[in-house]
């Protein structure tokens, strides 16, 4: 189960987030809505470790954090000049995971790139270079933000179909306001903000 109590965080005097609590167990998925600004990448990357909480807490399924947990995010960096391929391969081997290049590559329509550098990448295909990088351990815990951005409607229909077998597998958080990415969550979280 995914736990978060009371969670909060601020920038110098300003709160991006206060009082956030829900809990998600395996097969359930959230859509995490909310004006631009009202903290639902924040919210993202307080969950995933990579912002620490001004309070609050954050708990996990035991684990190994590099396999329980993967985030997509829409300002997640690539290498401009590594490959697709190189891509995958450098995440497996960051987390410790079976190398499966060639899968993943199939799995998001991606082999006819896997060796452009990624700065030659459409949008579309960055996003989902990113998608292929996050599923690749297989988490419990998969963390969209804004997933559906640069994707066309095969794109979109790929998303739709990882969505739900990411809820077959544990859980889902998706930051959106995209009435189509809405509706990948079971539960939904407005956030108002705290400007």
């Amino acid at each position: 189960m995914l736990r978060v109590e009371g969670l909060g965080v601020r920038f110098g005097r300003a709160w991006v987030l206060r009082g956030v609590s829900f809990s998600l167990e395996k097969g359930q998925s959230l859509a995490v809505t909310g004006r631009n600004g009202a903290g639902k990448s924040t919210l993202l990357k307080l969950i995933a470790g990579l912002l620490t909480p001004s309070e609050g807490r954050v708990a996990m399924p035991e684990g190994d954090p590099r396999r329980t947990m993967a985030l997509s995010a829409l300002d997640g960096a690539l290498y401009p000049w590594l490959t697709p391929r190189e891509h995958l391969r450098l995440a497996a081997d960051l987390r410790g995971c079976e190398h499966r290049e060639a899968e993943l590559l199939d799995r998001v329509n991606l082999t006819v790139a896997a060796h452009k550098a990624a700065s030659e990448l459409s949008t579309g295909m960055r996003a989902r270079l990113k998608l292929a990088m996050a599923i690749q351990a297989d988490p419990w815990l998969l963390l969209l933000d804004e997933p559906g951005a640069g994707l066309d409607e095969e794109g979109r229909a790929l998303l739709d179909v990882i969505a739900r077998e990411q809820v077959e597998r544990g859980a889902l958080v998706v930051a959106t306001n995209d009435p189509a990415e809405r509706r990948l969550g079971t539960h939904e979280l407005a956030l108002e903000g705290k400007a």
